[in-house]
């Protein structure tokens, strides 16, 4: 094995064991290759440019600004209630609308951090005072949230667009069929789970209750529509949608909704710039360790040596979505979907695999990551907001993650799924 690849790969374990920042976790390698091969150093200052030097990167700083403005306006509380008034006559509606408001919140945010903890404020607490258990209740809100990334808007697919030259609007497009089957799947699992343990209905809303739940969220439900609206009728493209969704989410929450006012500007401002340059610093590092795994010739060596095996197409899927299942274990998603994009693209090309359906795919895979110990962010968040341990987390939220990991599967064999939207309005 060369050199280069060992010192790369050791470095970087190296750098997670000791839990340094994923961003310098991946300069530090990168650098240190670079410094063998004497390159001029010069070189890292170009290629961090390069990887942000983007038109479809433009639209994450206007989703996180749109979902802060969005959830400071008041957006999830009137969604939980719409959603509440429309499903909480079942069994376990609590959980129910949990999932539903997730899956709107998808069309907003993006973001499944985001969404489970603006989500999880609201709910987990609800739920355990409804008599719901708590690893349950924890369990589903984690689960529902990986929506976020699917169901389009998804920040993750405007990272792996912009990475891979591909169109955003059809990845986002991709998604939509995902993400819902991962919805109502989790919506079967909560409520046969609610069945057996028998929970509670959270409220038998009458019709006229429901309509005026939905008057009062009408301007929030919106928002998805237009973003989507507007990609689909060639109105405006996916980073433009962006910036429409910024300004709309800055217009409903001061003048329609009333619950921003000037004075809380600066904060919302702050706290979207600092999650921004968080993720955009994270893509930048990660785009220069790419950049270096490509010029050691690692994915072709990595093709060469899977070949080597099998030239099986559903095996070498297979092994792809445990790689992904794994990965995401203990790496955050953009780092690890900038890293995996350039080794596996040569790999799935040589299967005749969509680039917009191994694109989705991908992201789905490493986003069930946010569920899963060590790292998974949105599961400790859950837990955290639920003050209970990361294991009972993790045992609550296993069925919905096996849940999860059967509809990974069922779209990396099933193209179609992903890829008849994109192609219906391609």
């Amino acid at each position: 094995m060369p050199l280069e690849i060992v010192v790369l790969g050791g470095t970087f374990l190296v750098c997670l064991l000791v839990q340094m920042p994923i961003a310098f976790s991946l300069l530090l390698p990168s650098i240190t290759v670079l410094a063998m091969r004497g390159t001029p150093l010069v070189l890292v200052a170009q290629r961090i440019y390069a990887g942000l030097d983007s038109f479809s990167l433009l639209a994450i700083p206007f989703f996180m600004l749109a979902g802060e403005l969005m959830n400071a306006g008041g957006v999830t509380r009137r969604l939980v209630r719409f959603c509440d008034a429309l499903v909480g006559r079942f069994t376990g509606g609590f959980s129910l609308a949990t999932v539903v408001s997730n899956m709107i919140m998808a069309g907003i945010s993006g973001s499944a951090v985001a969404d489970a903890t603006a989500i999880g404020t609201v709910m987990i607490p609800s739920m355990k005072d409804t008599g719901y258990d708590v690893d349950f209740s924890v369990g589903i809100t984690a689960a529902a949230s990986v929506c976020g990334p699917i169901i389009p808007p998804s920040i993750p697919l405007v990272v792996y667009g912009a990475l891979a030259q591909i169109s955003v609007g059809d990845l986002f497009l991709g998604g939509a069929v995902p993400g819902i089957l991962l919805g109502l799947g989790l919506m079967l699992i909560a409520y046969v789970l609610s069945v057996r343990r028998r929970y509670a209905r959270s409220t038998t809303a009458s019709l006229r209750e429901i309509l005026k739940s939905g008057y009062e969220g009408f301007w929030a439900l919106l928002m998805p529509v237009i973003v989507l609206g507007g990609i689909l009728g060639g109105v405006f493209t996916a980073t433009e949608a962006a910036a429409v969704a910024a300004v709309y989410a800055l217009v409903a929450s001061m003048f329609i909704y009333r619950e921003v006012k000037l004075r809380d500007l600066p904060r919302i401002l702050r706290t979207a710039t600092i999650q921004c340059a968080s993720v955009l610093f994270i893509i930048a590092a990660a785009g220069l360790f790419a950049w270096v795994f490509v010029t050691a010739q690692i994915p072709q060596r990595f093709a060469s040596w899977v070949f080597s095996f099998t030239s099986s197409r559903a095996l070498i899927i297979a092994m792809i979505l445990l790689l992904l299942l794994v990965v995401g274990c203990f790496m955050e998603t953009v780092a690890s979907l900038i890293i995996l994009g350039p080794i596996l693209a040569p790999l799935v090309s040589q299967i005749g695999m969509d680039p917009i359906h191994f694109g989705v795919v991908l992201v789905f895979g490493l986003c069930l990551g946010l569920l899963t110990p060590p790292v998974g962010v949105s599961l400790s968040i859950c837990a955290n907001i639920g003050r209970i341990p990361l294991d009972e987390a993790t045992r609550g939220v296993l069925p919905f993650l096996v849940l999860s990991i059967g509809v990974l599967f069922l779209i990396a064999y099933v193209p179609g799924l992903v890829t008849f939207l994109p192609r219906l309005f391609g």
